[in-house]
């Protein structure tokens, strides 16, 4: 059956004025193909035809809004979670964050992957009442007894900027990030102390936390949106993940991404002109390992095997981090990446939420050489 005739036989399953009103609106190019899908998915995963028309008028005002519908209900969708047709276009939006990260965390799981802890374990000399998070499942996890999103700091801990301990006090479980400060009388400092749906510590929990582990709640924590490390290869990897999309017909990429309360994720990589697996295509990228020593940034480089679509995420995460740009914290921001190969640039719009939104980074660059175009 072709794509037409798929839903053409998902209306005829809708009770008769239902399916008659969208077939017509359909048939008069009033709904595309498209969002007629997207209505019929969101009728399927909400169990409730009564108000699909109602939602089907509703559609466009969301889109316009900016609510990823189509993205959570694909998430939905594979989650096997409901959905409610009367959802504004902010409940939309939480929602699709929701099953980001719970999405995030079932592939954790799966991946099972053991992070390298051997620079923290040095250092982390007194036992504490929990233990560090050594693999990605217990990540993973951690995140789902906890109800938090933890498992945004997944790249970061395979990177070494940061670990993760499960500690427990006065009769809670507290997630704690834990970073390198460079200070051999102080090496390490306490970042995020977070409770069950996010809880935060009071300053007792902080003082008995930083105690554990021989850090002060004042010591400051190198951040890498300030004095930034050398030594970033986003702009290589883009060169070296070009062969594989000119090989399979792409020619536009583009990457969405959103973030809000403390933490963020790309929501969507969209390959324009092509349906080649990303996911199965290998390429060699650059790997940089970066930590803070003796006052300064150091790196390591090394070559990684990784998923044309893992490669892109690397990417675009790389180049959102050397910008600066907090859009993951309190309201957040969202924005997209983009790699256009008939145009030749990469360009970055990183958008922040306040009440409504303004445009806190914009470049576009060359994609051969990596230089700014005018």
């Amino acid at each position: 059956m072709t794509g037409t005739e798929i839903l053409r036989h998902r209306l005829s399953l809708l009770p008769g004025k239902t399916g008659l009103v969208l077939q017509r609106l359909f048939e008069a190019d009033l709904l595309s193909a498209e969002s007629l899908g997207v209505i019929l998915d969101a009728g399927d995963l909400a169990g409730d035809c009564n108000k699909l028309l109602g939602f089907a008028i509703a559609h466009g005002e969301l889109r316009a809004a900016g609510a990823p519908v189509a993205d959570a209900l694909a998430m939905a969708k594979r989650l096997g979670a409901r959905i409610s047709l009367s959802w504004s276009a902010k409940r939309w939006k939480a929602e699709h964050d929701r099953f980001a990260r719970a999405e995030t965390l079932k592939r954790l799981s799966a991946e099972n992957v053991h992070y390298d802890l051997s620079k923290f374990d040095a250092v982390i000399n007194a036992k504490f009442p929990g233990y560090l998070i050594r693999t990605s499942r217990r990540l993973g996890m951690e995140g789902l007894r906890q109800r938090h999103c933890v498992a945004s700091f997944h790249d970061r801990i395979k990177a070494g900027h940061c670990v993760i301990a499960s500690v427990l006090l006065e009769g809670a479980r507290w997630t704690v990030e834990l970073r390198l400060t460079g200070n051999e009388a102080r090496p390490l400092a306490v970042g995020q102390i977070k409770a069950r749906c996010n809880r935060s510590a009071d300053s007792s929990v902080k003082e008995a936390i930083c105690g554990f582990f021989g850090a002060s709640p004042q010591d400051q924590i190198p951040q890498f949106c300030n004095g930034a490390p050398a030594g970033r290869a986003y702009m290589e990897n883009v060169g070296r993940v070009l062969p594989a999309l000119r090989a399979n017909g792409v020619a536009r990429v583009v990457v969405s991404f959103d973030g809000c309360g403390d933490s963020g994720s790309i929501s969507d990589i969209w390959f324009g002109g092509s349906d080649f697996d990303a996911k199965e295509t290998l390429v060699e990228t650059v790997g940089v390992t970066r930590w803070f020593v003796d006052g300064q940034w150091v790196s390591e480089r090394g070559i990684e095997i990784k998923s044309v679509y893992a490669a892109i995420e690397n990417i675009t995460y790389d180049y959102l981090e050397e910008t600066g740009v907090n859009w993951y914290d309190n309201d957040g921001g969202f924005g997209d990446f983009v790699i256009d190969l008939e145009k030749g640039t990469v360009a970055l719009d990183v958008n922040t939420r306040f009440t409504e939104s303004e445009t806190a980074f914009a470049a576009e660059r060359d994609i051969e050489t990596g230089e700014p175009v005018d």
